[in-house]
């Protein structure tokens, strides 16, 4: 782990003071049904799987079509359509330095819809970027620029729409004080975590992470167990605000961390950078996450966590267990609700101690957590390191079992005596992150990039064959690691596969997910990953399928579909001249728009799918 950085000083005076929202100056009109109050389906800062929220999703009652008024006055600079992300998005330039953005949307205003579909013929495909002159598309606040809808990757009828600064960071429309919207409800607090960051750090006198359930007495979140902490620990949180009239969980802009009267951590996202979204992979618990848990706010800042939200930052804090301690979290959301969760630690003895949930061990942070049974050994636990025999005594014994710790950055096991058996990890490397590095191996080769990981990696691999489906597979079982970018693998088969139709998947249950490659001169299958977990080669030699829906000279509707390696491009030609397609990837439905609506679909209608093996297929008719 990386070394504690400096610490700002800040008092939670001031922290209330920076969180209440802007003075209204009637400048932003709020986009959709103006002077009526708004519902609101997420909020700008929210906790994604993969991203911070970078807006409001405003509801539209389950339907498209609804119109979208001009926040401010001002041009519109870039016009998109993506098949995912932001779907069709419009970005207006504001006098005052600001950008506002409207993503997910069904349809642009008529002349901004001519000028996109003109571009689309122009250039022959369905996704475009534009950036129109200034002066080209100008509006006053209040004119409808578009209309509400669910492109992209949207899952349900709604309006993206955020608010920029000049320097395009994200900032919270809610701090606009936009009076459509209404909060009057607190933040809900549902756990807290503790969680061990050194080997010397104990909750409850056991190593680990351990959540805690609160009860809300007298307006205020307390853990309903007794709380012993020593050494240092992080601490999480898992909240969420409520808006009033819906039952959204949106995120929770302003967290504080007081302990002993001191503020010891703050976040404040009032404004957000694209350029360190994927640090929210760290911000939050993500092991938690991907194992099935709700998404954790950490209130310490993790390695390689690079947000610039923290007015005051931690490495964790340090407690004596022999000294009460007094731990405040204070959590305020856009219109000033405030909920607060206290707990007094180190007051009572415990005396249920908690079980971690694994047996014999397992790999946290930098760390194995043994598990020993408390027989003739007394819950020792020997550990090889390059021919040398290490005698690991427990730290806390029960009278059953008892738990040890090996810090791996003292060397990886070359074996373990544990439990009347001798057991070989899975772990092959350690790989340093801030460094470009490439680890070798008989098979499979993975070069790291320096901005791939976020910390230290174990690297953990196994080689296993599916029999039934007759399948290689390469198990790196690190689906709870987060990276911060990608990464390059290699896949050192067994098996021969023919270059033109084999591809590496990534397997998900009895799901292959399409990831690519390139066949080397080796042998080898090259291909780029943004996280590690079990991979396969298998053959995809079917080509897509064409399912016609309407077929006639006024409109042309298809479903593509491909069930392994997925769509890579689809083509329509009428009389041997582009006809632009309209794809819709979420329905799998694509369907014809004309250039001039008036001339009727008449000649020979061509129409090619390929999928991401190069396998296709060709749809053919004369329409009179």
């Amino acid at each position: 782990m990386r070394s504690i950085y400096a610490v700002f000083i800040f008092t939670f005076t001031s922290f209330l003071s920076a969180a209440q929202p802007f003075s209204t100056d009637s400048y932003y009109l709020f986009p959709i049904n103006p002077g009526q109050q708004n519902y609101l389906a997420g909020t700008m800062g929210e906790l994604r799987s993969s991203h911070f929220h970078a807006g409001l999703d405003i509801k539209t009652g389950g339907q498209t079509g609804w119109p979208v008024y001009a926040t401010a006055d001002g041009y519109v600079s870039r016009v998109r359509i993506t098949n995912g992300g932001y779907g069709h998005s419009l970005y207006i330039n504001h006098p005052n330095g600001t950008t506002s953005v409207y993503a997910h949307l069904s349809k642009f205003s008529d002349e901004i819809d001519r000028y996109v579909l003109e571009n689309q013929y122009e250039d022959e495909t369905f996704e475009i970027q534009l950036f129109p002159d200034k002066k080209q598309f100008e509006f006053k606040q209040g004119d409808i620029i578009a209309f509400s809808g669910n492109t992209g990757s949207s899952s349900g009828p709604h309006l993206h729409f955020e608010i920029r600064d000049s320097n395009q960071r994200i900032l919270d429309p809610l701090r606009f004080n936009f009076s459509e919207i209404k909060d009057n409800i607190a933040p809900q607090v549902k756990d807290i975590a503790f969680v061990s960051l050194d080997g010397n750090a104990r909750i409850n006198d056991t190593f680990g992470r351990f959540e805690f359930d609160v009860l809300k007495s007298y307006g205020t979140y307390k853990p309903r167990t007794p709380i012993n902490l020593s050494g240092n620990i992080g601490i999480e949180i898992y909240a969420y605000d409520l808006l009033n009239g819906v039952y959204n969980r949106n995120g929770i802009p302003k967290t504080t961390l007081v302990v002993n009267g001191d503020t010891i951590f703050s976040e404040l996202k009032t404004n957000l950078s694209f350029s360190n979204q994927k640090s929210i992979l760290v911000h939050m618990d993500y092991e938690r996450y991907r194992n099935g848990g709700p998404k954790y706010n950490k209130l310490f800042v993790d390695d390689g966590n690079g947000n610039d939200f923290y007015s005051i930052s931690n490495r964790g804090h340090v407690f004596n267990d022999s000294i009460e301690q007094d731990i405040k979290i204070y959590l305020e959301d856009s219109y000033g609700n405030i909920s607060t969760v206290e707990v007094q630690a180190n007051t009572r003895k415990v005396i249920n101690k908690p079980d971690p949930v694994f047996s014999d061990y397992e790999l946290f942070r930098n760390h194995l957590h043994f598990k020993s049974l408390m027989d003739s050994t007394e819950g020792k636990v020997s550990v090889f390191l390059r021919g040398v025999k290490n005698i690991i005594e427990p730290y806390r014994k029960d009278r059953k079992v008892a738990y040890a710790l090996w810090d791996l950055r003292h060397g990886l096991p070359d074996s373990i005596q544990l439990n009347g058996k001798i057991i070989h990890t899975d772990i092959y490397a350690t790989i340093p992150s801030e460094t470009a590095i490439s680890f070798y191996n008989h098979d499979f080769d993975i070069a790291f990039r320096n901005q791939s990981l976020f910390d230290t990696l174990y690297l953990r691999f196994e080689k296993d064959f599916d029999t039934f489906k007759n399948l290689e597979l390469f198990r790196f079982p690190l689906g709870d690691v987060p990276f911060q970018s990608s990464m390059k693998v290699t896949l050192k088969p067994r098996f021969q596969y023919p270059d033109s139709t084999a591809r590496v998947y990534s397997v998900h249950g009895s799901r292959l997910s399409f990831m690519g490659g390139e066949w080397n001169e080796d042998g080898n299958i090259d291909f780029i990953a943004r996280d590690l977990g079990t991979f396969t080669i298998a053959e995809d030699t079917t080509p897509p399928t064409i399912t016609p829906r309407i077929v006639n000279s006024s409109e042309l509707y298809f479903k593509i579909t491909d069930d392994m390696s997925g769509i890579k491009s689809y083509r329509a030609t009428l009389n041997g001249k582009f006809l632009l397609m309209e794809y819709e990837s979420k329905k799998d439905l694509i369907w014809a728009r004309r250039l001039n609506s008036n001339n009727a679909i008449k000649g020979e209608f061509i129409l090619e799918v390929v999928d991401n093996t190069n396998n296709k297929s060709i749809y053919q008719r004369n329409l009179n």
